[in-house]
């Protein structure tokens, strides 16, 4: 049985094997951005890059684990930081 996240980013994204732990990995080596907190949600949301797509994802606050998958953002400066910021992390994913 699918999980949310795995629903989630087979419906936004079209990745029918996602795998968040593999997603998780990423996120604690630091191999992301970090573009919010939210106390009261209990939930952290970050861009991660997953087979070669930038992914946001919200974890809890703690980040053990993934919550859900949400759609790219419309925030084009946002997102020319992080593939600049990634693009540099390449050859050390490769």
């Amino acid at each position: 049985m699918a999980t949310h996240s795995q629903i989630r980013a087979e419906q936004r994204y079209g990745l029918s094997e996602f795998q968040p732990k593999a997603v998780m990995k990423e996120i604690m080596a630091d191999r992301c951005i970090q573009i919010s907190e939210d106390v009261e949600r209990f939930s952290r949301i970050f861009y991660v890059r997953y087979n070669n797509k930038y992914l946001k994802v919200v974890t809890d606050y703690n980040v053990s684990f993934v919550k859900t998958v949400l759609p790219d953002a419309s925030d084009f400066n946002l997102l020319e930081k992080l593939i600049e910021k990634l693009s540099n992390l390449a050859p050390l994913i490769a």
